[in-house]
């Protein structure tokens, strides 16, 4: 199984009958100032596991299943982050946090080269632990500068040249014939076309959505989250910190669609929103006021401006 695959585990998880973003239960903002400790605990914890995973992937040949002491040996290491992550925000150190975040992926990458296997199960519950520390680590950033209270983001377009096939709103679907509620917009795209994160943020989903397809959910500050439907693939694991404008997957046809799109959602407080009235245009200033894009093609418009660690073949690095 390899070091994607145990990341795919927890993309799959959670997309059953959901009809708004989940959000990570961090609390919107500090119950006090910020007095962050050091934890002995969690350091003799991680030493302690890596020391013992070790001495046991020396044990064995490459392809062998893991064994039942490596395992329990994760499980107890799951457990210290369990411990770690309950003490109060307000007294977590982001040192500690990209500390345990290193160990953790470290370690399940060198376990996935070596063994033939590792139970689903505990695969994704390490992943889930990561992607705890990496929103606890984002939760610390985003109090630390608060943004300035405002009305919805000024976000980029996911793909350019920009040109919307189908508006926000209610509609006939094109393959029901039924009339729905159309919750996001559609974008023209290539096939394998990079697509972007409107601005940055934590990716809470990554995987498979029912109609939607392969689909990336991302938070963003002040509990707003943007979505990206019907991708031909996912190129971020959930818990994964994005700059504005990396690339989260390529464009495609999956799930229920007439054909190659991006559809892109906005969210707020479990609401969806027209997102044309948060998008600005590709080269215009956040406080530019023009009306709505319905088919504009920028002159000599690159796809991406910034495609994050993400090369735009799909491939990881």
């Amino acid at each position: 199984m390899s070091f994607e695959e145990l990341y795919a585990t927890s993309g799959d998880s959670g997309f059953a009958n959901s009809g708004t973003p989940f959000l990570p239960r961090e609390p919107d903002r500090a119950r006090g100032p910020l007095a962050p400790e050091r934890s002995p605990e969690l350091e003799a914890a991680l030493a302690a596991f890596t020391q013992q995973a070790q001495a046991y992937r020396e044990k064995v040949q490459r392809g062998s299943a893991m064994p039942a002491e490596q395992v329990r040996n994760w499980e107890a290491m799951n457990a210290a982050l369990d411990a770690f992550l309950a003490r109060p925000v307000e007294h977590t150190d982001t040192r500690d946090l990209t500390r345990a975040r290193g160990v953790m992926e470290a370690e399940l990458e060198q376990d996935a080269r070596l063994y033939g296997d590792m139970p689903g199960s505990l695969a994704e519950a390490v992943v889930v632990r990561v992607g705890r520390l990496i929103v606890r680590a984002s939760t610390l950033r985003r109090w630390e500068q608060p943004p300035e209270p405002s009305g919805p983001p000024r976000l980029a377009w996911p793909v350019e040249p920009v040109t919307i096939t189908s508006l926000y709103g209610d509609r006939w679907h094109p393959i029901t014939g039924q009339l729905r509620r159309h919750s996001g917009v559609d974008l023209a795209a290539r096939r394998g076309q990079p697509v972007g994160v409107a601005d940055r943020g934590v990716v809470l989903r990554a995987g498979w959505n029912g109609d939607h397809g392969k689909m990336v959910e991302v938070q963003h500050d002040g509990q707003w989250v943007t979505r990206y439907s019907h991708l031909s693939e996912v190129l971020v694991t959930t818990g994964e910190v994005l700059a504005r404008g990396d690339v989260v997957g390529l464009a495609g046809d999956t799930g229920l669609a007439t054909g190659v799109h991006v559809h892109f959602e906005l969210w707020h407080d479990g609401s969806s929103l027209d997102p044309l009235e948060a998008l600005v245009a590709p080269e215009a200033a956040p406080d530019a006021s023009e009306e709505r894009p319905v088919a504009r093609t920028p002159a000599e418009s690159p796809v991406l401006t910034s495609q994050g660690r993400h090369p735009a073949t799909g491939s990881r690095p």
